[in-house]
């Protein structure tokens, strides 16, 4: 069964084509890096397959239509960091909030409190539970955000940039964080190289459109198409004539 199943999926925002026509399957145990330069409709991507944007076409989770999905506790979900503001804060209580799926508001047993434990100690971070979350370098955020994305043990993990941001030494710790979890992953990368060895496919988008969907280190013609020139829709709307980076 696959985890992620797309057909013909369409996003328009602003009247603009953000995602266009795509389809792809992801099965079951897969961890694919999701590519493309700034622009290309990689975040757009992961909020259709969330429903957290109106698109048109089918997304199918874990062998459910999207529209008739339920079981949000077998999916984690790590956001970009930079959109995550979090005022007075604690660690455990930002991983625990990964469980509300399962338990009401307010909700904190001990069996809550032993996986916010588990989800801490797996991302190397046991014992900074009742530290502010933005007291934390930004290393250590991004492995917070992880360990609540990992707290319900979900089947499919679905993260947005985890390595943005935060320098090396934090990219490899954040790196074996996710290779050492047993799930399917779907990781939106700017490049491959901190998480390579974990990678089983690599899918880039160029434009909306899927541009490769192959082997983990993508063949020189499809990583032409991950450094490629901002389409006319962002000169006129900037001005500008700026140049994607990977």
């Amino acid at each position: 069964m696959s985890a992620i199943a797309v057909q013909h999926l369409s996003v328009t925002l602003g009247g603009l084509p953000i995602i266009q026509d795509l389809t792809f399957a992801i099965g079951e145990g897969e961890t694919v890096g999701l590519l493309g330069a700034n622009g290309s409709g990689k975040t757009t991507l992961v909020k259709a397959l969330l429903g957290l944007t109106r698109h048109e076409g089918t997304v199918t989770l874990l062998g459910t239509p999207l529209d008739r999905f339920t079981a949000w506790d077998e999916i984690g979900y790590v956001p970009q960091r930079a959109s995550v503001s979090l005022h007075s804060t604690t660690v455990a209580e930002v991983v625990a909030s990964g469980t509300l799926a399962r338990r009401p508001l307010g909700w904190y047993g001990g069996r809550q409190r032993a996986r916010v434990t588990q989800a801490l100690t797996a991302v190397g971070l046991a014992g900074h539970e009742d530290e502010l979350y933005l007291h934390l370098s930004g290393g250590q955020q991004q492995r917070v955000l992880i360990a609540r994305g990992i707290v319900n043990r979900p089947r499919l993990i679905i993260m947005d940039e985890p390595f943005a941001g935060v320098d090396v030494a934090s990219q490899t710790q954040i790196a074996a964080a996710i290779a050492g979890y047993s799930a399917t992953l779907l990781v939106v990368l700017h490049e491959t190289d901190a998480l390579e060895a974990a990678l089983t496919r690599t899918l880039v988008l160029a434009a909306g459109t899927l541009a490769y969907d192959g082997a983990p280190a993508p063949a020189p013609d499809a990583h032409g198409l991950h450094e490629t020139a901002a389409p006319e829709r962002t000169r006129l709307l900037s001005g500008m004539e700026p140049r994607w980076t990977s």
